[in-house]
């Protein structure tokens, strides 16, 4: 039910080393026009390099962690898992894009509802999958659910109090983000950060858009990845360019597992840590 996933983030990563350029290069002294020629590609090289050495900070090591005790991968492409939830659920169900047998869509989390509930039980360190938009409904009370809306509709009106669920979500799934304040949002791999939190009425304060302001910076306590609300997505890890020839993972290259939720926590400490970097390596290459 989901959407592939957009890799990678060139456009936003030359904006920032555009943004990036005049604290960096300062006027070419006088010299032969063949020299300037020379000097002027030499200070764009040192733009780029100064701009990756900002950008470091932020890279994040991509880990393959287990899957919670109730779910199971099935071959490479997804993974399927059972919850036990009282009524109401709180969920809202859709056929597949293609229509009905093709598929049972789970279109909305409600708040409120048991799902939802789950899910903060997850985020306070339950070991369990969450039910999120983009999941598909295979079957209720072992009785699958052949790809119909209505008849997962009428096979949940017909249990009991409690209803199990048996869902799949695709290995390369949107993505759970919880911000700071608690507000969360299901993500998919190519939405920017800063639009999500707009979306959930998360406020850190950030303005910017070149992400060079502290407000703006956040991280990842597992991973150690740092999020620029502006620049960065959810789904990769590290969720920024490198370049071809630098050692590591690049975009694309290591997958944010979308059973565990992305918890962001403000990361000030980072920015100041990158301003000071790059303040010392500029004093060094004397610009």
């Amino acid at each position: 039910m989901s959407a592939s996933p957009r890799r990678g983030l060139g456009l936003a990563a030359l904006v920032f080393v555009l943004g990036l350029k005049n604290s960096f290069v300062s006027e070419a002294p006088q010299s032969r026009p063949e020299g300037r020629v020379a000097l002027k590609a030499k200070k764009e090289q040192n733009v780029f390099e100064a701009a990756a050495d900002f950008l470091k900070p932020r890279y994040g090591k991509g880990t393959e962690r287990v899957l919670p005790s109730n779910a199971e991968m099935i071959g490479t492409l997804k993974i399927v898992y059972e919850v036990t939830l009282p009524k109401p659920l709180g969920i809202t169900l859709a056929d597949a894009p293609r229509g009905a047998g093709f598929g049972v869509g789970v279109e909305d989390v409600v708040s409120g509802g048991n799902a939802a509930k789950l899910l903060q039980e997850v985020l306070n360190g339950k070991d369990s999958m969450w039910i999120q938009e983009g999941d598909e409904l295979e079957a209720v009370n072992d009785v699958p659910t052949d790809g119909f809306q209505d008849k997962a509709v009428s096979l949940i009106q017909e249990s009991g109090d409690t209803v199990k669920l048996q869902l799949s979500r695709p290995r390369k799934g949107f993505i759970q983000v919880v911000f700071p304040d608690g507000k969360s949002a299901t993500s998919p791999r190519a939405a920017i950060l800063k639009r999500l939190a707009e979306k959930v009425g998360y406020n850190s304060g950030c303005t910017c858009t070149d992400g060079r302001c502290g407000k703006c910076w956040h991280r990842d306590p597992i991973t150690k990845e740092v999020y620029v609300l502006p620049l960065n997505c959810a789904g990769l890890v590290p969720s920024v360019w490198r370049r071809s020839d630098e050692d590591g993972a690049r975009p694309g290259e290591a997958d944010f597992e979308c059973w565990i939720p992305l918890k962001l926590e403000k990361a000030p400490e980072e920015f100041d840590k990158a301003l000071k970097e790059e303040a010392e390596a500029s004093k060094q290459q004397g610009y």
